[in-house]
């Protein structure tokens, strides 16, 4: 059962503390521009057809991985910087060639935390994080669902 403490291990941008992980499956990685909405106090991404872009401040470039978070079973999204992305693409190099399970997490470096990537060797329906069950199902079937 999930308790109120480790809800952000399964809402749709996933914040995991220093030392803790969250499996992964890959769907996408995309490019995309974000920018900050005083409007709505909240960054926002930045379509061709926004009527008042203008009014965006801090736009900027981001790598979007969207992943199956088999903690909840639901989509996530993931914001990673260009070398965040490439720690990430070296690490689904090694998962395709070897297998495993992909972890996400996050770490300490000087004064930014900052998101990397691991290969464990166990298996998905195996490994828990405090305690919680990882819901192990097929891409096809979490996407036929939404």
């Amino acid at each position: 059962m999930l308790n109120s403490s480790n809800y952000r291990l399964v809402k749709h941008f996933t914040k995991p503390e220093l030392g803790e992980f969250v499996p992964i499956g890959f769907i996408e990685m995309t490019r995309e521009t974000v920018a900050w909405s005083p409007k709505l106090n909240q960054s926002i991404y930045i379509t061709p057809d926004m009527p008042d872009a203008g009014e965006l401040k801090r736009v900027r470039e981001v790598n979007v991985l969207r992943v199956i978070n088999q903690l909840s079973g639901s989509i996530s999204t993931i914001e990673l910087t260009d070398e965040e992305r490439e720690q990430f693409e070296n690490i689904c190099k090694v998962y395709q060639e070897k297998g495993g399970q992909i972890l996400f997490s996050r770490k300490k470096v000087s004064r930014k935390t900052v998101s990397f990537f691991e290969l464990s060797e166990v298996k998905v329906e195996k490994y828990r994080t405090n305690d919680i069950e990882v819901k192990s199902m097929l891409l096809s079937e979490k996407l036929a669902g939404e």
